[in-house]
Order: structure tokens, then C-alpha cells, then sequence
């Protein structure tokens, strides 16, 4: 009769334990590289919507930049008027037809100093000119005179006639307010407030027109 001895060192099953611990090790590993490449993308999609946004802003200055030379920074529009009107392709509207007839927008202090907390109106709540152009362009701007200032050296060119009659002899320096978004999205609610719901950037720009 053979009798069976158990060996007190069986390892039946040890390799199931182990194959089940590499597989949960390896399992976390995943999960780890998926989480890190979630947010690397999150961090990356945010990157292009804040520079989308800001060109937004920052482009739209060149065409209110236009607006006021065809005016010779000194006319005035209707208001609402359409100073492009591109059918269903969008449109850049001046909202404010004497924006450009304003005095220093410095409430409650005068001064050449251009402060937002300052402005009488704002480029969330009035905005000057308005432009909307289909997968191109959606940005409301507010500009504000700044400051007229002589021109270094233009009085005596004047009067020697070095430039010949009509020189320039001074300045306006204007400040754009400008606040844009995605051009798929919309700037604006129903009752013209900035929509809460949509990427916003605002930016700040400088501009100088020399009167001929």
C-alpha cells in the first residue's frame, strides 16, 4: 500500500497569485498614463482656445483701425451702421456712430491716463464697434481718446513751410478696448451681455493717428 506525503513547501497556485498581481500593477500603470495624457490634452486644447481667443482680440483692432481712417479720426457714422456689410458672411457694425467725436473717457478723474474703472462706457456693456465675420472674426471694441499732444519738431516745420502748407503739427492717441471669443461661439446673449458661457480674452492696444 503507497501512502501519499503532503510536502509542507507546495507552491500550487503561486503563479495564478503572481500573474494576478502583475496584472493589477500593470493595470494601475495604465490608468496612470491614461490620466496624465488626459490632462496633457485638456492642458493643450485650453493653450489653443486662450490663443484662438486672444488673436481674436488682438486682430480685430486692424479693422477699427480702418474705420477711423476713413473718417480721418474725426467723422461720424450713423448709429448701427454697417461699415462692411458682407450678407450672411458677417458684417463690422459701428455701434457708436461719434465714438471717434468723444472727449477723454475719464470719469471720474481727467487726466491723460486711460484707466478701465475710469470709462463711462465699456466694451462689456456699450461697445463701439461690433464685428462678426463667419469662421473669421467675433470680437466687440470700445475706444477712448487718450490724449492730443503736440508733434516734436512739426511747429518749426511749419513755419519754414519744410513740409509745405497743412503739415501735421499734433497727434490723437486713442485706446482700444478690445474682448473676443471663438468665431463658432456667441459674444453675446439675447439681451447683449457678454455670454458667461464662452472663452473670453480682452486685450489692450495703443493707437496714434496723425491728422493730415
Amino acid at each position: 500500500m503507497k501512502h501519499t506525503i503532503s510536502s509542507g513547501n507546495n507552491e500550487q497556485g503561486f503563479v495564478l497569485v503572481l500573474a494576478l498581481f502583475m496584472l493589477t500593477i500593470c493595470t494601475m500603470i495604465g490608468m496612470a498614463a491614461m490620466s496624465t495624457s488626459t490632462t496633457e490634452l485638456d492642458i493643450a486644447g485650453n493653450e489653443r482656445v486662450h490663443k484662438e481667443t486672444f488673436y481674436q482680440a488682438e486682430a480685430v483692432s486692424a479693422a477699427v483701425a480702418e474705420a477711423m481712417l476713413s473718417k480721418d479720426a474725426y467723422g461720424t457714422w450713423s448709429n448701427g451702421e454697417k461699415f462692411a456689410n458682407l450678407g450672411l458672411n458677417g458684417y463690422i457694425q459701428i455701434n457708436d456712430g461719434a465714438f471717434l467725436m468723444e472727449e477723454k473717457d475719464v470719469n471720474p478723474e481727467h487726466g491723460d491716463a486711460w484707466k478701465k474703472d475710469y470709462q463711462n462706457d465699456t466694451v462689456e456693456a456699450a461697445p463701439d464697434v461690433s464685428i462678426r465675420l463667419t469662421n473669421q472674426f467675433n470680437a466687440d471694441v470700445d475706444v477712448d481718446k487718450v490724449a492730443v499732444r503736440h508733434i516734436s519738431g512739426s511747429g518749426s516745420e511749419f513755419g519754414s513751410g519744410a513740409e509745405g502748407a497743412g503739415v501735421s503739427s499734433h497727434k490723437v492717441i486713442y485706446n482700444m478696448d478690445c474682448i473676443g471669443t471663438l468665431p463658432s461661439r456667441n459674444l453675446r446673449l439675447a439681451d447683449n451681455t457678454l455670454n458667461p458661457n464662452v472663452p473670453l480674452s480682452e486685450i489692450f492696444l495703443g493707437y496714434r493717428y496723425v491728422p493730415q
